[in-house]
């Protein structure tokens, strides 16, 4: 009997991984199939891009992955890169936000488990919250069971607040992170702290996050205890593995010394047998007969089973076969973001001391985060030939003191300001915000910068919504029974993050494997 053919439409860490495992699945007795890998862009990706600039390998889009769960972590041992692997320099950030003169910056408080204070102490220290805010998260210990968790079913957690003159009874999927957090913590914590944090990571706006796709810590810390802080507290994780003779604490977050590039190289570098096709936009799949067509405009291809690993709104407009999967696909938002890379001379900042700041959105910023690049990644302070397209001088003339790199975020779900204005509008705009903040102020200096580039993801970050989770099941089973053999898959379903999506690529090529048969240990001859 001939293999059986599967295509995977879209090249990002989720296609790249499904294809991986479909060629090298973890059980030995799993036949392996002829796959086709498609993607409409001209290289594969996705949003991991490791390009040069100013001599040096900047990542475009995503700069790191979390180490605290196991799925990048198990790939990279898999295809011999782990000893590549770097941590962080600095960690630590501060938040940008209005005070009392315009906008400051203040350190985040210690003790934050998932973006979530866990202790009063450091919230009573730090100046961030002010007198009010601070007693109103205290209030999470002492105060009535105004939020309470219990389990109901396998429809997940029941959530319950109580505010005086009303009674809202809330079940935790439909909920948003700004719900819990507020309810709880109060306004302050949630504004200050948490939606700089969560937010930036989704560039969303925690008020309309869904919580147990997006927070699920949450609604098991109120299974544990009345007080949020205090069952955060309970279910802190275990540290990263970290060598014995290794000093300081275990790293959250790791990358690589060529950029998060190279979990893709090395991915390329292992599909062996796998046909790709670059450069080629799916325009739909359909089911003729007994095998799917995936039809590209070019040629069609015939498959035995398909994963679709591109964005929601794309996947939607490649299944005519399956309305209500496509339906339902369409309603996941998507918010475009850019990032703005910057060469500054040495002189022109403070040096870092931390990875970098947040900023709340009582700014009115553009900007939502900076970065200390070179400080954050050491394989980042050195080079100093400018290869990058907008570029005003060299680095030369400090000394044989390398510039610093900043990459600046913009963008969120609620905020496309940034994709009305061209890249050197953009540049001054963000330029001009982060040097209102003392350790930046430098920057208004015309000769501070001397290059920049500005990279743009248009509709990239899938957004969470309350119900989100019930919204990927109701997806799941329209496509089980209108188009049975094909299986969406990615960032916009169960999880952001590289991991997140490494774990999700290896559901999709085992849920292959099953429908299939192909998980079946080979019959004896």
């Amino acid at each position: 009997m001939a293999p059986r053919r599967v295509v995977v439409v879209g090249g990002g860490i989720t296609g790249l991984t499904a294809a991986y495992r479909l060629l090298h699945p973890a059980d030995a007795g799993t036949a392996v199939p002829r796959v086709v890998l498609i993607d409409s862009a001209e290289r594969l990706g996705g949003k991991i891009l490791s390009t040069p600039f100013e001599g040096r390998s900047v990542d475009e889009g995503a700069d790191a992955f979390l180490l605290r769960v196991p799925w990048a972590i198990e790939l990279c041992d898999e295809l011999g890169i782990s000893a590549e692997r770097i941590s962080p320099a600095v960690g630590g950030a501060s938040v940008a936000h209005l005070g009392t003169h315009g906008p400051q910056l203040t350190p985040l408080p210690d003790g934050l488990v998932g973006g979530v204070p866990t202790r009063l102490g450091p919230l009573v220290r730090s100046p961030l919250l002010g007198l009010a805010g601070t007693l109103r998260a205290a209030a999470d210990y002492v105060l009535p069971r105004w939020v309470t968790a219990r389990r109901s079913g396998p429809d997940g957690i029941d959530v319950v607040t109580s505010d005086p003159g009303e009674n809202v009874r809330l079940r935790l999927e439909s909920a948003s992170v700004g719900d819990i957090v507020r309810s709880r913590l109060g306004a302050a914590v949630a504004s200050r702290v948490v939606d700089p944090l969560l937010g930036s990571i989704s560039a969303g706006d925690i008020n309309r996050l869904d919580a147990t796709m997006s927070a699920p810590i949450l609604g098991e810390a109120l299974g544990r205890s009345h007080s949020l802080m205090r069952g955060l507290r309970r279910m802190q994780p275990a540290p990263a593995a970290r060598a014995p003779d290794a000093a300081g604490p275990a790293p959250i977050f790791g990358s690589f010394e060529a950029g998060m590039g190279r979990l893709v190289e090395a991915l390329v570098q292992r599909l062996d047998g796998c046909i790709l096709r670059l450069g080629t936009p799916v325009e739909a799949i359909r089911r003729p007969g007994t095998r799917f067509a995936v039809d590209t405009g070019s040629e069609v291809l015939a498959a035995d089973a398909v994963i679709v690993a591109a964005p929601a709104h794309a996947a939607a407009q490649m299944l005519p076969g399956a309305p209500d999967a496509a339906a339902a696909l369409a309603r996941i938002g998507y918010a475009s973001v850019a990032v703005v890379t910057l060469s500054v001379r040495p002189d022109a900042i403070e040096a870092p001391q931390e990875a970098g700041l947040l900023v709340t959105r009582d700014t009115g910023w553009l900007t939502t985060a900076c970065s200390y690049g070179s400080a954050k990644w050491p394989t980042w302070s050195g080079g100093g030939n400018s290869d990058a397209g907008n570029s005003d001088a060299g680095d030369g003339g400090n000394g044989g003191i390398p510039n610093a790199i900043l990459r600046i975020s913009v963008g969120r779900h609620d905020d496309d300001r940034h994709t009305r204005v061209g890249d050197r509008e953009l540049l001054e705009t963000v330029v001009g915000e982060l040097s209102g903040l003392a350790p930046l102020r430098a920057l208004r200096d015309p000769a501070a910068i001397t290059s920049w580039r500005v990279s743009r993801w248009e509709r990239s970050l899938p957004q969470y919504v309350p119900g989100h989770g019930h919204l990927v099941k109701r997806i799941e089973s329209a496509l089980a029974r209108e188009l049975p053999g094909v299986f969406v898959t990615g960032a916009a379903y169960r999880g952001l993050g590289i991991p997140a999506c490494i774990r999700q690529g290896n559901e999709a090529a085992a849920a292959v494997a099953q429908y299939l048969g192909m998980d079946l240990p080979a019959t004896s001859p």
